[in-house]
């Protein structure tokens, strides 16, 4: 989409809450099934923000984060900014764009991480059951015996194939980093604060379809919902979904904030995205956006008349982010969320 930017820097069609846009014209052309699938009762208001942080995007990003940055691109000797138009994913003041590595090498980290962390944890386990398994049998059985039944097929069957997955995804990382992260192909989906536009792409590990649009509204067609499901344990998980009000298109947020118990971080979240999305007010104050809060224009207004120090956050420290993620913490358990 090529936006005509106005004098203020946002396009026309970027997000206002203070101004009443119109429905879409179009019918609604959602199908029973995809209602009940992505949709579960009303959805989340678009009233008073609670200037509340999800608690992962506090651990995500942090003023560790911010500094390291600072330290690769002096190591680089060119800055994320002059070379951040060539990227596939982006999350600054123009737009949150999701882009992942191909599914081969996906597959090959969870075959090296798999079997890693399948092999630490359990093998411990299993050294403590054999140990005291033959406490308790040794007068039954020889030690060939009891090894050749209960202790060999699982060496075998189970830690064997572990520590191979682990030993040759190590290989393959360290001998062929290209194969292993691979060229991320195209962006999933993209959330554009200057164009106020909400985008989602065709699967860029299709042929021809990197970069293509499967769909695009501006955000005021879209409605945020919470998705709850349970699991085997009991517990449930909530979820951000996007939603648009009439064509079948749902965006799972979850690539930015995690599927979590805590149901008052996904609300934060909405929330945030909201702010985000929303050219009337500044930038979420968040370590993620520091470096890119001078390029939005109605952050930097905001900040020149508060008189928010650029550094902020990059000077903050470890103390004093711990002691405000506490704070945030407690203030989002006592939130009155609608």
């Amino acid at each position: 989409m090529n936006a005509t930017f106005e004098t203020s820097g946002y396009a026309p069609t970027a997000y206002r809450s203070n101004r009443k846009v119109p429905e879409p014209m179009e019918g609604n052309q959602q199908s029973a099934l995809f209602r009940k699938s992505w949709t579960m009762g009303s959805p989340l208001p678009r009233g008073k923000l609670s200037d509340l942080i999800p608690a992962g995007f506090l651990e995500l990003w942090d003023p560790a984060e911010i500094r390291d940055n600072e330290q690769i691109d002096e190591a680089r000797g060119i800055t994320e900014l002059e070379e951040r138009h060539t990227y596939h994913g982006r999350l600054d003041e123009e737009c949150l764009r999701y882009a992942t590595l191909p599914r081969l090498s996906w597959a090959l980290l969870w075959m090296q991480h798999g079997g890693r962390w399948g092999f630490l944890i359990l093998f411990p386990v299993f050294c403590l059951v054999t140990i005291f398994g033959w406490s308790q049998l040794h007068a039954e059985l020889s030690l060939s015996e009891y090894y050749a039944d209960g202790v060999h097929p699982f060496l075998v069957y189970m830690f064997s194939p572990m520590l191979l997955c682990w030993g040759l995804g190590r290989f393959l990382e360290k001998k062929y980093p290209k194969l292993v992260y691979q060229d991320i192909k195209g962006p999933r989906w993209e959330l554009n604060r200057r164009t106020g536009m909400v985008t989602l792409f065709k699967d860029p590990e299709k042929e021809g379809q990197s970069g293509e649009i499967r769909g695009q509204a501006p955000f005021h067609e879209w409605d945020g919902y919470l998705l709850s499901l349970p699991d085997h344990q009991g517990n449930i998980w909530y979820r951000l979904v996007l939603v648009h009000k009439t064509q079948e298109w749902a965006l799972p947020m979850n690539q930015l904030l995690a599927a979590t118990t805590n149901r008052e971080d996904v609300l934060a979240y909405w929330d945030l995205i909201r702010q985000y999305m929303d050219v009337t007010k500044p930038l979420p104050e968040i370590p993620l956006f520091e470096a890119y809060r001078y390029l939005d224009p109605t952050t930097r207004a905001h900040d020149e008349k508060a008189g928010r120090d650029p550094y902020h956050w990059r000077n903050m420290s470890e103390d004093d982010y711990e002691a405000f993620k506490r704070k945030n913490q407690t203030a989002l358990v006592n939130h009155s969320w609608r």
